[in-house]
Order: structure tokens, then sequence, then C-alpha cells
């Protein structure tokens, strides 16, 4: 009985507390999120990789959402201090990867391609912050998974090791531009 008001009540309580979001564009349905675009990155060359500290590489993982197996597996190297904002992170409303996402991006596909992780697969979760509908919040984690997940297809990672869902804004904690653009971000994490 419990589990059947359960079943009930949280759909409703879902409901209300969707309505009760301050939306960035009331309007604006899912099938008006911008598309993802993806620009060509060219390859890294080793010469240009710079090796960081072992906290470099760690503080950077965090901001990325990006596994810490996949960095420590695949020795991968970021050009980024820790200040500053790793990849792939997104303007709101956008689902658009910039140069630097791609950077990121292509030791990623290269580890999965040629490197230790060939053959693995990856788990791509698309995020957003609390602006905005659940609906559309949704949509538009599933538009930046899919941009990172049709990024790593060109550079030649299988499609079927690809695995993209959505969060939409359920994990979101920003409470301010700055925080909540660390929850538009995708997640990459190594699958089974």
């Amino acid at each position: 009985m419990k589990s059947a008001l359960g079943l009930v009540v949280l759909p409703m309580f879902l409901l209300l507390a969707a309505c009760s979001k301050d939306t960035l564009k009331p309007a604006q349905t899912a099938e008006q999120v911008k598309p993802a675009v993806v620009a060509q990155a060219e390859p890294p060359k080793v010469e240009e990789t710079k090796k960081e500290s072992p906290h470099v590489a760690q503080a950077v993982t965090n901001m990325l959402g990006l596994d810490s197996e996949i960095v420590r597996l695949c020795g991968l190297h970021f050009d980024v201090a820790p200040s500053e904002e790793g990849a792939p992170r997104f303007d709101t409303d956008e689902s658009e990867l910039s140069s630097q996402d791609t950077t990121i991006l292509q030791q990623v596909a290269t580890c999965l391609t040629s490197g230790p992780l060939a053959g693995k697969n990856v788990h791509l979760i698309g995020r957003a912050d609390s602006r905005g509908t659940t609906e559309y919040n949704m949509v538009l984690g599933e538009h930046r998974a899919n941009a990172v997940g049709h990024y790593l297809e060109t550079q030649g990672v299988n499609s079927a090791r690809v695995d993209e869902t959505s969060r939409g804004e359920l994990d979101a904690t920003g409470s301010d531009d700055t925080s909540m653009r660390n929850d538009r971000r995708v997640d990459i994490m190594l699958g089974s």
C-alpha cells in the first residue's frame, strides 16, 4: 500500500517542484534546444603536451567530471591550471563543444581507440544547472552528452562503446553563475 501511494505522490511532488522553478525561457520547448555543433580540432602534438603534477590532474578531473580511472590509465595531461575551468563545460542553453573541450576529448578518444582502454566502453552523463524546466534540462543534458559522444565517434571510437544519458538538473548544486557553470557539463565514466 505504501509503495502504491509513493507511486502517486512522488510524480505529483516532482511536478509541483518543476512548476515552482524559475525558467530561463518559459516558452522554450525541448525541440527548441540548440543542436550540438562539434568543431574539429587538430590532435595535440606529443611535444606540445605538458605533464602536470598529480594534484593538478586530480583537480582538473574533479572539474571535468572525468573518471579518475580514465585519467590514470590513459595518462591524460591537461594544459590548464587547477584554478581554470576544465571541459566539457557549456554555456547556458548551449551544447556546443569548445576547442578546449575537444583537446581533452581527443586524448580520451586516442586512449579508447589505441591506448590502454582500447575496446572499453564509456558512459556519458549530460547535466544542466537548475534553471529551466525539468523536461528542458533533461533534453539539454541529452544534447550535451550527444555532442561529446559524436565527437568521440568522429575520432574513431565505435558508437556501440559509447552510452549517452542525461541527468538534467537532478544533481545540480550551483547557486550562482559561477557554481552553476559546474553543473553544465558532461561526466565521462569508464563503462563496464
